[in-house]
């Protein structure tokens, strides 16, 4: 039996997990507990001589060239892997771009030759790390913050909100304040702004906030982040005053007519849901993402929503919700990829239908595309479309 085990796992090669972010990309195999590697979302490009991002792109030409040259370092640089021996699980938002989605395909299965592509969308994945029935997904990302509820393995796509929330929101004002403390513009770099993100900055409780942006923070308080800080290219080192370290994501949670800070769009997201959910909604969120890491973040953002139901126009219809947060299994910016990697591993990763042998969960989060069949008909399923499950001769396929 020993020996059997044996040749099985030599002949069963894991698939890899994709998550391909707008500052950095996850990678590794599935049914591993975290990434093999987490590296920016760029590359050397040897014809402009200097690192470019793989969003950078102007026309699909220049789409097309950057994916290669980014799964070619992941491939070739940090897992050392044949494409075509692996299979590959890619987690993705429901709102991605139909151009980048598809474009990502035609590099997978034309030029790298992969032999089967699973898509799994990230927040069912983010949801399948807890196994809980009912999970309010909020995705705090490089650009965009979004919240997605899901209800018994099912994306409730009308309640789907997103705001530009995310991590260079934070990085504008980080650096408006510091440029109106130094009194003139330092014009630091996005590098720069996010190691004084990640180094200095927190979230203060709601009270602190209040006070601070009414009376001001006390302007004796300034340090200099130095060998524990961030260093301009020059090697100057950059003043970073309690103020910009307090306030800096202050953005996320200011309200204005449109009620489009995070919270509003948390409640706003409840409030589109069957009413029969919104209850188990509020007491399983989950927050992920990147910025999630930001301290004190998760705690202001509970306190935030238990003073806004108390507020019009969340009062008469979410007042009685107690909000609870979950701990996520694994480190807040990976925890897309590990549900990836659970269902990569639970649905076989990718051939044909997708989901033989997995769970319910899995079989509903996952997509699965194999070579062969991309080779007959080039296009790719949308998310919301349920063409998949009409018959073939049915009226709506000639409407495509």
């Amino acid at each position: 039996m020993a020996l059997y085990e044996g040749i099985a796992l030599i002949q069963e090669k894991q698939a890899v997990v994709l998550d391909l972010g707008t500052d950095y990309t996850k990678f590794g195999f599935t049914g591993e507990a975290a990434p093999r590697c987490i590296i920016r979302s760029e590359y050397w490009c040897p014809s402009t001589r200097k690192y470019k991002r793989v969003y950078d792109y102007t026309t699909p030409e220049e789409l097309y060239d950057n994916l290669v040259h980014m799964l070619h370092l992941l491939y070739f640089r940090h897992v050392l892997v044949n494409p075509k021996e692996r299979k590959v699980v890619i987690v993705e938002s429901l709102l991605t771009p139909t151009l980048f989605r598809e474009t990502l395909a035609k590099v997978l299965f034309i030029h790298y030759e992969v032999s089967g592509v699973m898509w799994v969308d990230s927040g069912r994945a983010s949801a399948l790390t807890l196994g809980a029935p009912v999970v309010l997904v909020v995705s705090l990302g490089a650009r965009d913050a979004e919240i997605t509820a899901v209800v018994h393995g099912c994306p409730v796509i009308q309640a789907i909100q997103s705001q530009p929330l995310g991590a260079r929101a934070i990085h504008d004002e980080l650096a408006r304040i510091l440029d109106e403390d130094n009194g003139t513009e330092l014009h630091l770099s996005e590098d720069v702004l996010e190691d004084i993100k990640v180094r200095a900055c927190f979230v203060p409780s709601r009270e602190k906030a209040v006070e601070w942006l009414e009376r001001g923070v006390a302007s004796e308080v300034r340090e200099v982040r130095g060998a524990g800080g961030a260093r301009e290219g020059g090697g100057a080192r950059v003043p970073v005053s309690r103020r910009a370290r307090a306030l800096a994501a202050e953005p996320l949670f200011a309200r204005d007519n449109e009620l489009a800070s995070l919270p509003d769009i948390v409640l706003q997201c409840i409030l589109q849901c069957p009413i029969d959910a919104r209850r188990a909604l509020a007491e399983n969120v989950l927050v992920v993402g990147g910025g999630a890491a930001l301290p004190g973040l998760k705690a202001r953002l509970a306190h935030e929503l238990r003073h806004l139901v108390t507020l019009p126009p969340y009062r008469e219809r979410l007042g009685q919700l107690q909000f609870k947060f979950h701990s996520a299994p694994a480190h807040d910016n990976s925890v897309a990829w590990l549900g990836g990697a659970l269902c990569g591993a639970a649905c076989g990763a990718g051939g044909g239908a997708g989901a033989a042998g997995g769970g319910a969960w899995a079989g509903e989060a996952a997509r699965g595309l194999a070579r062969d069949a991309y080779a007959r008909a080039p296009r790719l399923r949308d998310w919301p479309s349920l063409l998949h499950n009409t018959p073939p001769h049915h009226p709506h396929w000639a409407l495509q």
